[in-house]
């Protein structure tokens, strides 16, 4: 028998041929695949050498082959990767050639890694929950801080509501038909608003848009979050939250951000329900019907909506997703059709004249391209950019854990879609010819392409954050406009206490008073049996049946109706209807019954005028 030898054998030989034998067995040289490693150095158990084969029974050369290989797989099964030391290395002469062996290594465990921060987990939610509360703070700070007395809209809407409501319960007569120029039904967000204010004034009221935009931006994560991962969620979050149209409807008494919230649970709604198999999408039906009565303007979202009704289920379920757009297309026509047989044709009229009524004059396509730009158009080129890398590529790093992409095909879909709906708003009031509400209607363009701007900072900031000083500069810029904007946009118009106070000592039963903004005074003196809202006229529209019989409109009207001595008090700024009012000011200097009672300065970010109070002796 051969004598064993003094030191451990080389890795790549786990065995001795006799002298003289033939050369040992040389096996091929293997590359690694993604789940093997090269081992340069390991330690081999000392009770894994087999014993060499005595001289008297030296096999045969296949058999010897044969016996080699069994050897050298039964060692190979007995090596040991557990105990990293350094092994006895032979010297260099009693090596024949180089290791080439490849050993696999035990799959790594889920969470090892880079992908312990990608993978779900509880910590991982309830850390997304927290920065999401954090935001939603962040929000609501900026919506608060903004202070001013009513806006037009804002007083119409409220005392419309408080009218509308003796009208529901009492059946008190209305003052004007609210239906035909309306922006939405009269008896769903005057009424809403109506109530809070009858509770805790102006500031209750606009606590429910702000209610309302909070939910909007927590809806906005769920979806993203839904459609993408958690980190995207937060980015469109943190962007949507900051944006001028956000801060500003969040805290202005008027339709668009309960409209808007609406819309946002329809689309979560059609979104969470992607992968279910039986039609649950159905139940966004109801609600995005609704969020379109209460603001007409979300008519031209609904088509949104049902297309990503298709574009969720098809990683799911396939080609046969995309019919739900058609079914949701077809059912809100059915709906719409049904509901302008029982309304009537003043309530088209009333829908037709807020999305698709174009403004006579000319073009303002320059001035409605640049504050768009300045009000949305960062978020806009982030959403840009999110759709041109979700396209090229789903994930942001090798091992993120995102929602099912699909193909490219349906990638690109999901980004044109969502983004192209921004442009939507944009290209509709470059129809109308008018910047009217463009602040508050790009809040609901905002809000779709939000998730791909969503997107496209993540892509920024990189995986593990490791450009997070990108994201921070760009939600920073973010931030400083929106703040500077909002705050422009809400002092736009006057404070209006101290015109209100001089208007409250001249009221007298059945009284007419001539108001620029009779919004405004009608609603601060709501409940004064002197101000009713018949009492008021605003300089907007007049029409006045004269002593002959003869029904005028515009400003023949207005003169005659000073002539007679109809109005008891006149109060205009030249602001808004400036021809008007100088044409006023020229009649009552001229007429001996009317006097200058007082001036009250009028001051705002944008401009500073003087209100004149004219009062007839």
């Amino acid at each position: 028998m051969s004598k064993r030898p003094q030191s451990s054998p080389p890795p790549a030989r786990p065995g001795l041929a006799r002298r003289g034998a033939p050369g040992p067995y040389k096996r091929p040289v293997q590359s690694p695949d993604a789940e093997t490693v090269m081992l340069a150095k390991f330690t081999a158990e000392p009770d894994a050498e087999p014993e060499a084969p005595s001289d008297g029974d030296q096999p045969s050369g296949d058999q010897l082959s044969t016996e080699r290989l069994s050897a050298e797989l039964s060692a190979a099964k007995n090596f040991s990767v557990r105990n990293r030391r350094e092994p006895d290395i032979p010297a260099e002469d009693e090596f024949d050639e180089p290791s080439t062996r490849v050993l696999v290594l035990p799959r790594r465990k889920r969470g090892a890694g880079p992908e312990r921060f990608s993978a779900p987990s509880a910590r991982r939610t309830w850390v997304s929950r927290a920065a999401l509360g954090a935001i939603l703070c962040v929000q609501a700070v900026l919506s608060l801080r903004l202070q001013n007395t009513a806006y037009g809209d804002e007083a119409l809407y409220l005392y419309a509501g408080h009218m509308e409501t003796l009208h529901l319960l009492h059946g008190t007569s209305l003052q004007g038909n609210y239906s035909t120029y309306f922006p939405g039904l009269p008896v769903l967000y005057p009424v809403l608003a109506a109530a809070a204010s009858g509770l805790g004034g102006l500031a209750a009221a606009r606590a429910v848009s702000l209610l309302a935009m909070l939910i909007t931006t927590a809806l906005l994560y769920a979806t993203t979050r839904l459609l993408f991962n958690e980190r995207v969620g937060l980015c469109a979050a943190a962007m949507f939250c900051v944006t001028e149209s956000t801060i500003l409807a969040g805290h202005l008494a008027t339709n668009d951000a309960v409209s808007l919230c609406l819309l946002a649970l329809a689309s979560w709604i059609v979104v969470r329900t992607g992968s279910w198999r039986w039609r649950a999408y159905l139940l966004a039906m109801p609600v995005a019907c609704l969020a379109a009565g209460t603001d007409y303007w979300a008519l031209l979202y609904l088509p949104t909506v049902a297309a990503l009704a298709g574009l969720a289920g098809h990683p799911y379920i396939g080609r046969p997703a995309l019919a739900r757009a058609l079914v949701m297309g077809g059912v809100m026509v059915e709906l719409f059709a049904v509901g302008v047989l029982i309304a009537g044709k003043g309530y088209v009229t009333a829908a037709v004249t807020a999305t698709a009524s174009r403004s006579a004059g000319g073009s303002q396509a320059l001035l409605i391209l640049a504050e768009a730009g300045k009000w949305g158009g960062l978020i806009v080129a982030l959403a840009v950019l999110g759709t041109i890398s979700y396209a090229v590529q789903a994930r942001n790093e090798r091992n993120e854990n995102v929602a099912l992409p699909g193909s490219r095909h349906r990638r690109i879909a999901v980004g044109v879609v969502l983004t192209g709906t921004a442009v939507l708003t944009l290209l509709d009031q470059l129809y109308l010819n008018t910047d009217v509400s463009l602040d508050t209607h790009l809040a609901f363009g905002l809000f779709f392409a939000a998730p791909m701007a969503g997107v496209g900072l993540a892509r920024l900031v990189g995986d593990h954050f490791r450009r997070a000083q990108i994201g921070i500069v760009v939600w920073a810029v973010a931030l400083v406009l929106g703040l500077a904007q909002s705050s422009q946009l809400f002092g736009s118009w006057p404070n209006s206490s101290t015109l209100v106070m001089e208007l409250s000592r001249y009221l007298g039963p059945r009284d007419r008073y001539l108001v620029e903004n009779d919004n405004v005074a009608i609603y601060y003196l709501m409940g004064n049996s002197d101000a009713r809202p018949d009492q008021f006229t605003s300089t907007y529209f007049m029409a006045y049946r004269a002593a002959n019989g003869q029904l005028l409109t515009g400003t023949p009207a207005y003169l005659a109706a000073l002539q007679a001595g109809y109005f008891k008090v006149v109060i205009y700024d030249s602001s808004v209807t400036a021809p008007l009012d100088r044409t006023l000011a020229a009649a009552l200097e001229s007429d001996p019954r009317y006097r200058l009672a007082g001036t009250v300065p009028e001051n705002a970010p944008d401009f500073r005028t003087t209100c004149y109070i004219w009062i007839r002796t």
